[in-house]
């Protein structure tokens, strides 16, 4: 029996492909056959598979193609800004698992900071979250499927696409159908093979840095705010999740800017990943 799918000029799940995943398991290469499979069933222009786990930084299970053409960019969000990426923040939230657009874990609006400076984080408008790691493919939309472990760890699959394509809805929706077997699949895994679905020793996580930054000086309520804004938070978006007005929104940044003795968003991203170094 053959799955449809939302477009008819989309790839099928078809029960070929399901047997092919069922046939990875107990394999030592199960993450990188995996993401051949997925690569070759949905042809994304990137695609990874994350390892999020207390206390470490990610570690890259898979990524296509490989080699992939931004070694810089992927490095640099490994050791440093995926500690504000709202799909590590979800892992850290505890998102439950299942698929979902990058957006879904963002509310932002379009009064982004045209500032940009070359440094870990460029601040671009036309980006889903509002900024950019140096070296990553530009204008990319991504369909994130969360995996939770066993082991208290997940496993993050990103799809990435060009940003407005059909592309990434079609996905989405074939992925959404696909993650009951997708799921199964990886939980048995880790069941039979569970040094498979890990990595070596990253460097130490970041946690325990993104929430003292600003420490020093800001209040409490700063503090998160800043949190806010660094992981892509709107000033709008902030009101809505805090509760707070608008003004007093405003009034909060000034203040952390004045404190941190900034400018702009752009500075406050620049220091902040100063801080983790």
């Amino acid at each position: 029996m053959k799955h449809d799918t939302p477009c008819a000029s989309y790839p099928a799940i078809t029960d070929r492909m399901i047997v092919s995943l069922i046939e990875l398991l107990g394999r030592d290469s199960f993450a990188a056959d995996l993401a051949d499979i997925l690569e070759q069933q949905f042809g994304h222009a990137h695609f990874h598979i994350f390892l999020y786990r207390e206390k470490l930084a990610p570690a890259a299970l898979a990524s296509r193609p490989n080699p992939i053409a931004y070694a810089r960019g992927l490095e640099n969000y490994l050791n440093y800004t995926y500690v504000i990426n709202p799909a590590y923040r979800a892992y850290r939230m505890g998102k439950p698992a299942g698929v979902y657009m990058i957006s879904d874990f963002i509310q932002n609006d379009s009064q982004a900071i045209l500032d940009e400076h070359d440094v870990d984080v460029h601040i671009e408008d036309s980006e889903p979250i509002g900024y950019r790691t140096p070296g990553w493919p530009k204008n990319m939309a991504e369909v994130i499927v969360l995996v939770n472990l066993p082991n208290n760890t997940v496993l993050d699959f990103s799809f990435l696409s060009p940003l407005g394509s059909r592309q990434t809805l079609d996905a989405k929706s074939s992925l959404e159908r696909l993650f009951p077997i997708l799921n199964a699949v990886v939980l048995r895994q880790f069941a039979v093979s569970p040094n498979s679905l890990d990595a070596e020793n990253t460097l130490s996580g970041q946690e325990d840095r993104f929430h003292d930054f600003g420490g020093n000086v800001l209040t409490v309520r700063e503090r998160e705010i800043a949190q806010l804004i660094l992981i892509g938070h709107s000033s709008n978006s902030i009101s809505l999740n805090l509760r707070i007005s608008l003004a007093t929104v405003k009034s909060h940044r000034r203040n952390i800017y004045s404190k941190l003795q900034i400018s702009s968003q752009a500075e406050l991203f620049s220091l902040f990943l100063l801080h983790l170094k």
